[in-house]
């Protein structure tokens, strides 16, 4: 059938992810594979290093690339080994925000641009998980871009008992409310505007609130001034969690009464409908696709840098019984919409009809294509 190739494959990522559910559901079709340059452990059985991709099963059909950063590597395996490609654009990050704290990785994501440049003659199909992804494409010069949401398996937690260890651990917070981010730590993601923002709620509105962070701290630096910034605008007991199971996330959101996100920079977003999925109302900026993924089921807000007006506005949310149940509804509704059931055969159609094969979404949701 078709072989996907991504950058890195890292547990909980959300790129990872989508590439699974959708090697799955190709393999009803026939073989494939996923290949990654960088795999971290504890990443999902059967991710092939980058090392063997000139053995892969479909080297007569295109091979689909998952793009999200530059990657020296990669581009070369692709351009010595791959002369026909299906582009999958999850969004690269800007680089200005990782210059101070990783200038190599700020390297990457510029190389990432003039790569996506670079492979364009080479891409048959290009599909945008989101409109403003497919806005980018568009500048760098592709032509009849697709736009299909990702995969996101977001209601695999609803199938999970929530930890009761976790939720020990919550109540021993002592948090009324609890506001839940869950973002990598990352400079785009712009952390410290959450902290300020949850800071003013505590001091000026609701003191017991507690915040609850969950996140891969990915650069020493970087970790490290978002802590200190935290202690400096005075947030009273954040709980800085770090990677957890989905056994623990399922307990967060179980407990969390609302979720915000301030981040600058999203090429989609997952978590914004993980929450949406269980019932927790979502307040975020109104940055890059974050508009496109929450629709008109959150609070957005047009000046995320502003701690008091994002202050006032989870306190509204967190007090408002009337908005709440509106925001719950429409959280839920929209995040049908996105999920992997929705979408997943939506991405598989428009594999397949890069081949110019018509839609097979039935057959596939059955696994009985042959």
């Amino acid at each position: 059938m078709l072989d996907q190739l991504v950058v890195g494959a890292a547990p909980g990522d959300a790129i990872t992810r989508n590439a699974v559910l959708v090697r799955d559901s190709l393999r009803a079709l026939g073989p494939s594979e996923l290949y990654a340059n960088f795999i971290e452990p504890g990443v999902p059985g059967g991710v092939r290093h980058l090392s063997e991709l000139a053995d892969r099963p479909n080297r007569s059909r295109p091979l689909v690339f998952h793009a999200s950063i530059g990657c020296w590597p990669v581009l070369h395996e692709i351009e010595d080994l791959e002369r026909d490609l299906i582009l999958v654009y999850h969004n690269i990050s800007p680089a200005e925000p990782f210059a101070r704290f990783a200038p190599a990785v700020a390297d990457d994501l510029l190389r990432g641009r003039w790569e996506l440049e670079r492979l364009r003659g080479r891409v048959r199909t290009a599909i945008a998980v989101s409109e403003f992804n497919a806005a980018e494409l568009r500048e760098l010069g592709y032509d009849s871009v697709l736009v299909v949401p990702p995969t996101p398996d977001v209601h695999r937690l609803e199938q999970v008992v929530p930890s009761p260890e976790m939720l020990g651990r919550i109540s021993s917070w002592h948090a009324d409310p609890l506001v839940l981010t869950v973002a990598q730590w990352l400079p785009h993601k712009r952390l410290e505007r959450t902290l300020a923002a949850v800071a003013v709620l505590q001091q000026e509105f609701l003191p017991s609130a507690r915040l609850a962070l969950v996140g891969v701290e990915r650069f020493a630096d970087y970790a490290g001034a978002v802590r200190s910034f935290g202690r400096s605008v005075g947030l009273a007991e954040p709980q800085f969690l770090g990677r957890v199971t989905d056994e623990e996330l399922a307990a967060l959101y179980l407990r969390a009464e609302v979720f915000c996100t301030l981040s600058e920079h999203e090429g989609f977003c997952v978590p914004l409908v993980e929450a949406m999925a269980l019932g927790v109302p979502v307040v975020a900026s109104a940055r890059a696709a974050i508009p496109d993924t929450v629709g008109v089921a959150g609070v957005l807000l047009d000046d995320p840098d502003d701690p008091v007006v994002a202050a006032g506005v989870l306190h509204q949310v967190l007090t408002d019984p009337e908005l709440r149940h509106l925001m719950v509804g429409r959280g839920v509704s929209r995040a049908k919409e996105l999920s992997s059931a929705t979408s997943l055969p939506l991405m598989v159609d428009a594999l397949l009809g890069a081949l110019g094969r018509g839609p097979v979404v039935d057959e596939v949701a059955r696994g009985s294509v042959g």
